[in-house]
């Protein structure tokens, strides 16, 4: 198994009230794991203020929450399905507000994991069929094997 998927951080079919809160139970997770520090959670918050990462796709969008290096210990990507989508705010705009069903959220230990990673994502983020899957997937083993095929899962 990749070592960015070793921690299986995935909740699927959650129910959030807003942003910050899927923030937060998808931040809590990485905690737990020991793989971000306590202040994870806010380098998130921070982050999203200044550079917003929802993306818009042609039939669902997502978000690829990250933040700075200091807040991680190990790199590490997490996986959230909401029930309802909540707002976030458009990468590449200050106030455009999408609905986001699901978010990839990143843990890099090291800067230039960043686009390398941001790029793979954005490959799978362009296959409809294989989104739907994900939103569909409720199981890890099931999201893993969609990890697979879009080949995300880096040696």
């Amino acid at each position: 198994m990749s070592d960015l998927f070793d921690a299986k951080i995935a909740l699927f079919n959650q129910h959030a009230a807003n942003r910050d809160e899927a923030l937060k139970m998808l931040a809590d997770e990485f905690v737990k794991t020991g793989v971000a520090k306590d202040t994870f959670y806010e380098g998130l918050i921070t982050r999203e203020a200044n550079f917003p990462t929802g993306l818009s796709l042609n039939n669902m969008c997502v978000a690829i929450p990250h933040t700075d290096v200091e807040h991680v210990n190990r790199t590490q990507i997490g996986f959230m399905s909401l029930d309802e989508p909540v707002e976030f705010i458009e990468m590449g705009t200050d106030d455009k507000k999408i609905p986001v069903k699901m978010m990839f959220m990143l843990a890099l230990k090291e800067a230039h994991q960043q686009l390398e990673m941001l790029t793979k994502l954005m490959d799978a983020f362009q296959n409809d069929e294989l989104m739907e899957k994900f939103y569909k997937a409720d199981n890890y083993d099931d999201f893993f094997a969609l990890i697979k095929e879009a080949k995300l899962d880096l040696d």
